[in-house]
């Protein structure tokens, strides 16, 4: 399920570090690292078009020899190290990476000092997301924000410790339930199982329906949980009433989670036009890594 993984960078800071955390795949199966790096032709000055070769072949050379010490890095874990340099659109060229490598899994998640990730309308992550239709996994490194080393090294030995699985019974939630699965050799200790209702439209029901609401998502979180635990997860469940968007980063930072699995939309969606507000705003805001599914 996570044999060849694409691993976006631009060299940040904190890019190594990243790449040591992604090793942690091995555990489920992961084989080759495709590091990848875009250059954006309007990051090439205007030259005359014989010259902007050369800088473009120099560049690329430069580049090259800049991946090395993550290609020692993957080499030395037994995984198999692949590079390549594009020039052209960012989203675009990633995704035709993707495609031309066949990998199972993108790693993408830009730093920004003092906060995690990135502006998600309009960026690079968003696009590949909304455009992909590859799983997505968006670190969260504790040292961009300054973190001590040792919070640093256990977030890196720990990446799949504790996962937070949100569902709200779509099928879209139903696949990253599988995929949550094929995480079970990577040394899962508990899954937190979790279904906040809607308080916007609970208020719409009356006592008795928003009773019988209740009673059926509970029925569900408890199935949830004995198949799980019959996989050999340790499960468990929690259902709450509020907004979705807020609580389950919330939830995730009460349960300090190591690893959020959810699905880029849920119910009411419109087909090919945006991935869910849900999603979306738990990938920015939440200092938990995500790993992103698309149905």
């Amino acid at each position: 399920m996570y044999r060849k993984i694409l691993y976006l960078t631009a060299f940040e800071e904190f890019y190594l570090d990243i790449l040591a955390c992604i090793l942690n795949f091995k555990k489920v199966g992961a084989e080759e690292i495709v590091l990848v790096h875009v250059i954006h032709p309007t990051k090439l000055p205007m030259l005359q078009e014989s010259l902007i070769f050369k800088l473009e072949d120099d560049l690329r050379a430069f580049l090259d020899a800049k991946m090395e010490d993550a290609v020692g890095i993957i080499e030395e874990a037994g995984m198999k190290a692949i590079k390549r340099i594009e020039t052209g659109e960012p989203y675009l060229e990633i995704l035709k990476v993707a495609k031309e490598e066949n990998v199972s899994l993108i790693v993408s998640g830009r730093e920004r000092r003092g906060t995690f990730g990135e502006i998600f309308v309009g960026s690079l992550t968003d696009k590949i997301v909304r455009y992909g239709t590859i799983p997505v996994y968006i670190p969260k490194y504790p040292g961009v924000i300054g973190a001590d080393k040792k919070t640093c090294e256990r977030f890196s030995q720990g990446l799949f410790t504790r996962i937070l699985y949100p569902t709200d019974w779509s099928d879209c939630a139903k696949t990253a339930l599988r995929y949550l699965k094929g995480l079970k050799e990577a040394g899962v200790e508990e899954v937190i199982v979790a279904h906040i209702m809607d308080e916007k439209a609970m208020k719409l029901q009356s006592p008795e329906q928003f009773k019988e609401f209740q009673r059926i998502d509970f029925e569900k979180l408890a199935q949830l949980k004995d198949e799980l635990e019959s996989k050999g997860f340790k499960t468990n469940i929690r259902l709450s009433l509020g907004n979705p968007r807020a609580d389950l980063i919330t939830v995730a930072k009460k349960e300090d989670v190591s690893l959020i699995v959810l699905c880029t939309h849920g119910k009411g969606r419109v087909e090919g036009i945006l991935w869910g507000s849900v999603s979306r705003n738990v990938a920015e805001y939440s200092d938990r890594p995500v790993l992103l599914v698309k149905g």
